[in-house]
């Protein structure tokens, strides 16, 4: 995981208000891996409409470098309540 992999947050009503597109260009041009955008986007979906949900923290997690994951992190999304 490189020094530019920092966990940030997104606010559940900023999620709400973004078509998917949208929502997915700013992750990708937040953490720069369409990839991992995918995970990170089902990971939020998962979360349905539960309005007690304030924002979403998107954490980076190191991982193993591979070579289908050459950054070597994953990140994982956690709802604040």
């Amino acid at each position: 995981m490189g020094p530019e992999a920092e966990s940030f947050f997104i606010a559940r009503a900023r999620y709400a208000s973004l078509s998917d597109l949208a929502l997915r260009k700013e992750l990708v041009d937040r953490i720069g891996s369409s990839s991992e955008v995918d995970s990170i986007v089902r990971s939020m979906q998962r979360f349905g409409e539960d309005e007690s949900i304030q924002s979403f923290e998107v954490i980076p997690k190191a991982s193993r470098r591979t070579h289908y994951r050459p950054n070597g992190s994953t990140w994982t999304v956690r709802a604040v309540r």
